[in-house]
C-alpha cells in the first residue's frame, strides 16, 4: 500500500484541478503512480510536462527509448515503472531474451552492437555517474548530440520517477491486468 493516499481531482483545491485535467489529457487518464504524486501538485505538473516530453515528443527511436527505460528501472529497482512498460518495449521491438537479460543485469556484448550502446551508456550513468569515452561516442554517432542530451534527460527522469514511487512504495498492478 502507497506510503501517501492517492488524490482524485476533487481532492484537489480549485488552483490545482488543472493539473489533474494535463495530466489526464497527456495521457487518456490519470495513472495511479501520478494519483499519489498528486499530492504535491506543483512539482508532479513539472515532472509529468518533463513526462510528456520524454514519452512522446523526445525525437529518440522508441526502440532506444525501451532498452534506456528498461535499464534505468532495472538499475534503479523501480518495479513500478519496470512492470508498466514492459509491453510498449515488446511493442517497440524488445524480444523476451533482451527484456530478461535486462532483469537479470546480463552483460550487453550479446545485442547488436546499437542496442549495446544503449544499455552500457545508461548503465555507466547510473553505476558510475560517468560515461567512458568509447560509450559516449558510440551514442553520439548513433543518435546526435541532441538526442545524446535526450537521452541524458530521459534516462534522469526514469530514475528520478522509478525512486519516488519506490520511495512512496507505489506498487504495480498485478501483471494479469496489463495489457500485452
Amino acid at each position: 500500500m502507497a506510503r501517501l493516499r492517492s488524490l482524485e481531482r476533487e481532492d484537489l483545491a480549485p488552483e490545482y484541478q488543472h493539473v489533474y485535467d494535463d495530466i489526464a489529457a497527456s495521457r487518456g487518464g490519470v495513472p495511479p503512480n501520478y494519483k499519489v504524486l498528486l499530492n504535491s501538485p506543483q512539482a508532479v505538473s513539472r515532472m509529468a510536462a518533463l513526462g510528456a516530453y520524454v514519452r512522446f515528443e523526445t525525437p529518440l527511436p522508441a526502440r532506444t527509448k525501451a532498452l534506456a527505460l528498461l535499464t534505468t528501472a532495472r538499475e534503479a529497482e523501480g518495479d513500478y515503472v519496470w512492470t508498466m512498460n514492459q509491453p510498449q518495449a515488446r511493442t517497440a521491438g524488445l524480444t523476451e531474451n533482451i527484456i530478461n537479460a535486462i532483469r537479470e543485469r546480463r552483460d550487453p556484448a550479446f545485442l547488436a552492437p546499437e542496442d549495446a550502446a544503449i544499455v552500457r551508456f545508461a548503465l555507466e550513468l547510473l553505476q558510475q555517474h560517468r560515461i567512458s569515452e568509447a560509450t559516449f561516442r558510440a551514442v553520439q554517432q548513433q543518435l546526435g548530440d541532441a538526442g545524446v542530451v535526450d537521452l541524458l534527460i530521459f534516462i534522469g527522469y526514469y530514475s528520478s520517477l522509478s525512486h519516488a514511487l519506490s520511495a512512496l512504495e507505489i506498487q504495480p498492478p498485478v501483471p494479469s491486468t496489463l495489457s500485452s
